[in-house]
Protein backbone atom coordinates (compact mmCIF):
# COMPACT_ATOMS: atom_id res chain seq x y z
CA UNK A 1 0.00 0.00 0.00
CA UNK A 2 3.26 2.23 1.15
CA UNK A 3 4.73 1.80 -2.55
CA UNK A 4 1.11 2.59 -4.14
CA UNK A 5 0.95 5.76 -2.53
CA UNK A 6 4.22 6.72 -2.96
CA UNK A 7 3.96 6.33 -6.92
CA UNK A 8 0.32 8.00 -6.91
CA UNK A 9 2.61 10.73 -5.28
CA UNK A 10 4.98 10.91 -7.87
CA UNK A 11 2.94 10.36 -11.09
CA UNK A 12 0.47 13.58 -9.71
CA UNK A 13 3.87 15.45 -8.90
CA UNK A 14 5.31 14.69 -12.92
CA UNK A 15 1.93 14.87 -14.49
CA UNK A 16 0.26 18.00 -12.61
CA UNK A 17 3.22 19.58 -10.79
CA UNK A 18 2.71 23.20 -12.18
CA UNK A 19 -0.88 22.93 -12.60
CA UNK A 20 -0.96 21.96 -8.80
CA UNK A 21 1.11 25.21 -7.85
CA UNK A 22 -0.59 27.27 -10.11
CA UNK A 23 -3.94 25.94 -8.51
CA UNK A 24 -2.72 26.68 -4.83
CA UNK A 25 -1.51 29.80 -5.44
CA UNK A 26 -4.71 30.94 -7.24
CA UNK A 27 -6.98 29.88 -4.34
CA UNK A 28 -5.18 31.98 -2.02
CA UNK A 29 -5.93 35.54 -3.34
CA UNK A 30 -9.52 34.55 -5.12
CA UNK A 31 -11.01 32.04 -2.69
CA UNK A 32 -12.22 29.54 -4.79
CA UNK A 33 -10.70 26.79 -8.06
CA UNK A 34 -9.04 27.82 -11.02
CA UNK A 35 -10.29 26.75 -14.25
CA UNK A 36 -7.93 25.86 -16.93
CA UNK A 37 -10.29 24.12 -19.16
CA UNK A 38 -12.43 27.17 -19.50
CA UNK A 39 -11.04 30.06 -17.96
CA UNK A 40 -13.35 32.99 -17.73
CA UNK A 41 -10.95 35.81 -15.88
CA UNK A 42 -7.84 37.49 -16.78
CA UNK A 43 -6.26 36.15 -14.18
CA UNK A 44 -7.15 32.83 -14.70
CA UNK A 45 -6.53 33.45 -18.72
CA UNK A 46 -3.13 34.54 -17.56
CA UNK A 47 -2.47 31.06 -15.28
CA UNK A 48 -3.16 29.39 -18.86
CA UNK A 49 -0.73 31.54 -20.58
CA UNK A 50 2.48 31.02 -17.92
CA UNK A 51 1.24 26.97 -18.39
CA UNK A 52 1.24 26.60 -21.92
CA UNK A 53 2.29 29.39 -24.15
CA UNK A 54 5.38 28.74 -25.24
CA UNK A 55 6.27 31.55 -27.42
CA UNK A 56 10.54 31.80 -27.19
CA UNK A 57 10.31 35.35 -28.34
CA UNK A 58 8.87 36.08 -24.84
CA UNK A 59 11.92 35.05 -23.31
CA UNK A 60 13.68 38.21 -24.98
CA UNK A 61 11.19 40.68 -24.27
CA UNK A 62 11.37 40.04 -20.69
CA UNK A 63 15.14 39.59 -20.41
CA UNK A 64 16.09 43.38 -19.85
CA UNK A 65 18.79 43.41 -21.49
CA UNK A 66 17.94 41.09 -24.61
CA UNK A 67 15.02 43.03 -25.00
CA UNK A 68 17.29 46.56 -25.91
CA UNK A 69 18.16 44.76 -28.97
CA UNK A 70 14.74 43.92 -29.81
CA UNK A 71 13.44 47.70 -29.41
CA UNK A 72 16.26 48.69 -31.63
CA UNK A 73 15.63 45.95 -34.67
CA UNK A 74 11.83 47.36 -34.83
CA UNK A 75 13.07 50.74 -35.14
CA UNK A 76 12.67 52.53 -31.34
CA UNK A 77 15.89 52.60 -30.11
CA UNK A 78 14.96 56.16 -29.36
CA UNK A 79 13.20 54.98 -26.31
CA UNK A 80 15.50 53.38 -24.66
CA UNK A 81 17.40 54.66 -21.63
CA UNK A 82 20.70 55.22 -21.61
CA UNK A 83 22.86 51.99 -21.11
CA UNK A 84 26.21 52.56 -18.77
CA UNK A 85 27.43 49.00 -18.21
CA UNK A 86 25.98 44.86 -18.25
CA UNK A 87 28.30 42.38 -16.60
CA UNK A 88 27.54 38.93 -15.17
CA UNK A 89 29.00 39.20 -11.64
CA UNK A 90 28.69 42.09 -8.89
CA UNK A 91 32.67 41.75 -8.85
CA UNK A 92 32.51 43.00 -12.82
CA UNK A 93 31.09 46.44 -12.21
CA UNK A 94 33.60 49.83 -12.60
CA UNK A 95 31.35 51.90 -10.10
CA UNK A 96 34.33 54.47 -10.49
CA UNK A 97 33.22 54.78 -14.29
CA UNK A 98 29.54 55.67 -13.06
CA UNK A 99 27.78 58.87 -12.72
CA UNK A 100 26.70 60.32 -9.39
CA UNK A 101 23.06 58.56 -9.99
CA UNK A 102 22.29 55.19 -11.64
CA UNK A 103 20.15 52.30 -11.52
CA UNK A 104 21.14 48.61 -10.82
CA UNK A 105 19.00 46.41 -12.39
CA UNK A 106 18.73 42.48 -12.46
CA UNK A 107 17.68 41.43 -16.29
CA UNK A 108 16.33 38.02 -15.46
CA UNK A 109 13.55 39.46 -12.69
CA UNK A 110 11.18 41.70 -10.97
CA UNK A 111 11.30 44.33 -8.01
CA UNK A 112 15.67 43.80 -8.25
CA UNK A 113 16.84 47.28 -8.62
CA UNK A 114 18.64 49.49 -6.66
CA UNK A 115 18.43 53.45 -6.89
CA UNK A 116 21.63 54.92 -6.07
CA UNK A 117 21.36 59.28 -6.19
CA UNK A 118 24.55 59.34 -4.46
CA UNK A 119 27.67 57.07 -5.19
CA UNK A 120 29.17 58.41 -2.52
CA UNK A 121 26.84 57.47 -0.23
CA UNK A 122 26.39 54.10 -1.72
CA UNK A 123 27.89 50.88 0.64
CA UNK A 124 29.08 48.77 -2.40
CA UNK A 125 29.44 46.06 -0.65
CA UNK A 126 25.92 45.78 0.40
CA UNK A 127 25.04 46.24 -2.67
CA UNK A 128 27.27 43.29 -4.37
CA UNK A 129 25.58 41.02 -1.59
CA UNK A 130 22.49 41.60 -2.76
CA UNK A 131 23.00 41.79 -6.60
CA UNK A 132 24.29 38.08 -6.01
CA UNK A 133 21.43 36.73 -4.10
CA UNK A 134 19.52 38.03 -7.06
CA UNK A 135 21.68 36.82 -9.41
CA UNK A 136 21.35 32.93 -7.87
CA UNK A 137 18.07 32.83 -7.96
CA UNK A 138 15.54 31.44 -10.93
CA UNK A 139 12.67 33.77 -10.28
CA UNK A 140 10.65 31.35 -12.63
CA UNK A 141 10.06 29.71 -9.50
CA UNK A 142 8.17 32.29 -7.98
CA UNK A 143 5.02 31.89 -9.81
CA UNK A 144 6.23 29.89 -12.91
CA UNK A 145 6.00 32.32 -15.15
CA UNK A 146 7.77 30.46 -18.21
CA UNK A 147 9.34 32.76 -19.83
CA UNK A 148 11.72 33.84 -17.32
CA UNK A 149 12.67 30.31 -16.80
CA UNK A 150 15.88 30.27 -19.17
CA UNK A 151 17.09 33.95 -18.94
CA UNK A 152 20.81 33.54 -18.25
CA UNK A 153 21.11 36.34 -15.38
CA UNK A 154 23.19 39.67 -15.83
CA UNK A 155 23.48 43.07 -14.25
CA UNK A 156 22.58 46.15 -15.88
CA UNK A 157 22.84 50.10 -15.23
CA UNK A 158 21.27 52.89 -16.55
CA UNK A 159 20.77 56.51 -16.17
CA UNK A 160 18.49 56.97 -13.18
CA UNK A 161 15.39 59.28 -14.30
CA UNK A 162 15.11 62.69 -12.87
CA UNK A 163 11.97 64.52 -11.73
CA UNK A 164 8.46 63.01 -11.17
CA UNK A 165 7.93 59.42 -13.14
CA UNK A 166 5.16 57.93 -14.13
CA UNK A 167 4.68 54.19 -15.12
CA UNK A 168 2.23 54.36 -18.00
CA UNK A 169 1.24 50.28 -18.69
CA UNK A 170 -0.45 49.16 -22.06
CA UNK A 171 -2.50 46.37 -21.63
CA UNK A 172 -2.11 44.54 -25.55
CA UNK A 173 -4.26 42.10 -26.47
CA UNK A 174 -3.30 40.41 -29.90
CA UNK A 175 -1.74 43.30 -30.80
CA UNK A 176 -4.15 46.12 -29.97
CA UNK A 177 -3.75 48.41 -27.27
CA UNK A 178 -7.03 48.39 -24.40
CA UNK A 179 -6.14 49.67 -21.57
CA UNK A 180 -3.65 51.63 -20.00
CA UNK A 181 -2.86 51.56 -15.62
CA UNK A 182 -0.86 54.53 -14.63
CA UNK A 183 1.54 54.57 -11.35
CA UNK A 184 2.38 57.53 -10.40
CA UNK A 185 4.68 58.75 -7.18
CA UNK A 186 5.82 54.70 -7.31
CA UNK A 187 8.38 55.43 -4.04
CA UNK A 188 5.83 57.61 -1.73
CA UNK A 189 2.18 57.53 -1.76
CA UNK A 190 1.79 55.20 -4.62
CA UNK A 191 -1.75 55.63 -6.86
CA UNK A 192 -2.83 53.00 -9.23
CA UNK A 193 -5.26 54.42 -11.79
CA UNK A 194 -6.81 52.47 -15.13
CA UNK A 195 -8.04 54.45 -18.09
CA UNK A 196 -9.39 52.52 -21.67
CA UNK A 197 -7.81 54.19 -24.80
CA UNK A 198 -10.14 57.11 -24.83
CA UNK A 199 -8.92 58.30 -21.32
CA UNK A 200 -11.78 57.15 -19.60
CA UNK A 201 -10.79 56.46 -16.11
CA UNK A 202 -12.60 52.93 -14.93
CA UNK A 203 -13.58 52.35 -11.67
CA UNK A 204 -11.53 50.50 -10.45
CA UNK A 205 -8.09 49.39 -8.78
CA UNK A 206 -5.61 46.35 -8.39
CA UNK A 207 -5.00 44.80 -5.12
CA UNK A 208 -3.94 47.25 -2.17
CA UNK A 209 -3.51 50.21 -4.11
CA UNK A 210 -5.26 53.44 -3.76
CA UNK A 211 -6.54 55.24 -6.53
CA UNK A 212 -5.88 59.35 -7.46
CA UNK A 213 -8.22 61.21 -5.91
CA UNK A 214 -8.26 63.10 -9.47
CA UNK A 215 -7.62 61.69 -12.71
CA UNK A 216 -4.42 61.77 -14.17
CA UNK A 217 -3.27 64.10 -16.99
CA UNK A 218 -3.40 62.40 -20.28
CA UNK A 219 -0.19 62.19 -21.32
CA UNK A 220 1.07 64.04 -24.97
CA UNK A 221 2.48 61.26 -25.15
CA UNK A 222 0.22 58.53 -25.20
CA UNK A 223 -0.51 58.10 -28.82
CA UNK A 224 3.32 57.25 -29.42
CA UNK A 225 2.98 55.35 -26.61
CA UNK A 226 0.10 53.48 -28.36
CA UNK A 227 1.98 52.51 -31.63
CA UNK A 228 5.12 51.59 -29.98
CA UNK A 229 2.90 49.24 -27.73
CA UNK A 230 1.22 47.91 -31.01
CA UNK A 231 4.16 47.28 -32.62
CA UNK A 232 5.79 45.60 -29.54
CA UNK A 233 2.94 43.47 -28.60
CA UNK A 234 2.25 42.35 -32.47
CA UNK A 235 3.18 38.90 -31.81
CA UNK A 236 1.56 37.83 -28.60
CA UNK A 237 -1.81 36.98 -27.24
CA UNK A 238 -1.43 39.38 -24.43
CA UNK A 239 1.40 41.47 -23.41
CA UNK A 240 1.52 44.59 -21.31
CA UNK A 241 4.02 47.58 -22.38
CA UNK A 242 5.51 49.58 -19.97
CA UNK A 243 6.62 53.00 -20.32
CA UNK A 244 8.35 55.32 -17.83
CA UNK A 245 7.30 59.17 -17.99
CA UNK A 246 9.06 62.35 -17.27
CA UNK A 247 7.61 65.60 -17.58
CA UNK A 248 8.96 65.98 -21.17
CA UNK A 249 9.67 62.61 -22.43
CA UNK A 250 9.23 58.67 -22.05
CA UNK A 251 11.48 55.90 -22.01
CA UNK A 252 11.03 51.92 -22.68
CA UNK A 253 9.85 50.27 -19.17
CA UNK A 254 9.62 46.78 -19.82
CA UNK A 255 7.16 44.09 -21.51
CA UNK A 256 5.44 41.52 -19.40
CA UNK A 257 3.41 38.81 -19.94
CA UNK A 258 2.02 37.52 -16.51
CA UNK A 259 1.17 40.92 -14.39
CA UNK A 260 0.83 40.58 -10.96
CA UNK A 261 1.53 36.48 -11.56
CA UNK A 262 -1.92 36.59 -12.51
CA UNK A 263 -2.62 36.66 -8.64
CA UNK A 264 -3.70 39.90 -8.35
CA UNK A 265 -6.99 40.81 -7.72
CA UNK A 266 -9.20 43.44 -9.45
CA UNK A 267 -11.80 45.22 -7.42
CA UNK A 268 -14.50 45.47 -7.91
CA UNK A 269 -13.89 41.65 -9.66
CA UNK A 270 -15.98 42.48 -12.79
CA UNK A 271 -13.41 43.83 -14.34
CA UNK A 272 -11.74 40.80 -13.89
CA UNK A 273 -14.03 39.33 -16.33
CA UNK A 274 -14.28 42.12 -18.30
CA UNK A 275 -10.55 42.33 -18.94
CA UNK A 276 -10.32 38.90 -19.71
CA UNK A 277 -13.23 38.74 -22.35
CA UNK A 278 -10.74 41.70 -24.03
CA UNK A 279 -7.67 37.98 -24.09
CA UNK A 280 -8.69 35.44 -26.75
CA UNK A 281 -6.83 32.11 -26.30
CA UNK A 282 -8.61 30.03 -29.21
CA UNK A 283 -4.78 30.29 -31.10
CA UNK A 284 -3.11 28.99 -28.14
CA UNK A 285 -2.43 24.94 -28.48
CA UNK A 286 -3.14 23.67 -25.78
CA UNK A 287 -2.01 19.92 -23.68
CA UNK A 288 -4.25 17.61 -25.34
CA UNK A 289 -4.85 15.93 -22.17
CA UNK A 290 -6.57 19.38 -20.27
CA UNK A 291 -9.42 17.79 -19.97
CA UNK A 292 -8.33 15.38 -18.02
CA UNK A 293 -5.73 17.79 -16.26
CA UNK A 294 -8.80 19.94 -15.22
CA UNK A 295 -10.54 16.31 -13.64
CA UNK A 296 -7.65 15.66 -11.53
CA UNK A 297 -7.04 19.19 -9.99
CA UNK A 298 -11.23 19.15 -9.69
CA UNK A 299 -10.79 15.59 -7.62
CA UNK A 300 -8.11 16.96 -5.39
CA UNK A 301 -9.83 19.93 -4.69
CA UNK A 302 -12.87 17.82 -3.37
CA UNK A 303 -10.36 16.15 -1.47
CA UNK A 304 -8.82 18.81 0.05
CA UNK A 305 -5.87 18.85 -1.29
CA UNK A 306 -5.71 22.35 -3.42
Amino acid sequence: MYWLLQQAKRFIKNYLGNEIFIAEHFKKPFGRPINLLRPQTFNEKIQVLKLYDKNPLMTELVDKFRVREYIECIGYGDILNELFQECESPEDIDFDALPEKFVIKCNHSWNTNIICEDKLALDQHSAKNKLGNWLRYNHYLTFREWAYRDIKPKIIIERHLAGELRDFKIFCFNGAPQFVQVDSERFGHHTLDVYDMEWNRLDMGKGNQKVSATSVKRSAHLEKMEKIARDISANFIFCRVDFLATADNFYFGEATFYPGGGFSPFQPERFDYIFGEHLNLTSLKKPGDLVFKQFFLTILGRAGFI
